[in-house]
């Protein structure tokens, strides 16, 4: 086993519908509120002491990963715009982030789609 991964997922997608998924698993982010999540490694300890309806949080791996972000403006919503951060434990502390996306409210865009990866 290598070493321990825990990183935290940050969304503020009040206006906006949201799905994320972390290598290829989804984290259930589901948008129109402020959620967070905490994730590990897949094959950390922390990951065997999850409740089963949790196991989807035991989602990083070690080097390579993938974040995908699918998103969708709500009819009829106010909106603060959406923004996305991903960290990991060392960047907890700091405004360094493995991603980070951001839309603004008034940029017109309806919906979108991104993948992009990231090591840790």
């Amino acid at each position: 086993m290598g070493k321990e991964l825990m990183g935290a997922l940050d969304v503020m997608a009040y206006g906006y519908s949201v799905t994320v998924l972390i290598n290829g698993t989804d984290v259930h982010i589901t948008g129109g509120k402020s959620q967070s999540a905490r994730l590990f490694g897949a094959d950390d300890l922390m990951a065997g002491e999850l409740p089963d309806d949790m196991k989807y949080l035991a989602c990083l791996k070690e080097a390579a990963n993938e974040i995908q972000v699918d998103y969708k403006r709500l009819p009829d919503e106010d909106s603060t715009g959406l923004t996305i951060e991903l960290k990991s434990e060392e960047q907890f502390a700091t405004d360094e982030c493995l991603f980070r996306f951001r839309e603004e409210p008034d940029a017109g865009k309806e919906s979108g789609s991104l993948t992009e990866s990231f090591q840790l």
